[in-house]
């Protein structure tokens, strides 16, 4: 494994940043390997892989 891998996993209600995006939004549920996220402009849900989010603190 690289120095840059992302083995991050995420949960239902953890606020995340969609990277080639740039817009943050908030997971709200996960089917299989993919994670449905809710963008905070509220009128886009869309499914993203893990290593195409990074968490927001």
């Amino acid at each position: 494994m690289g120095f840059f891998d992302n083995n991050e996993e995420f949960n239902i209600g953890d606020k995340v940043r969609v990277k080639y995006r740039d817009q943050e939004g908030y997971i709200i549920d996960k089917n299989g390997s993919l994670y449905m996220v809710s963008l905070n402009d509220g009128s886009h849900v869309d499914s993203y892989t893990k290593d195409q989010l990074e968490k927001c603190w």
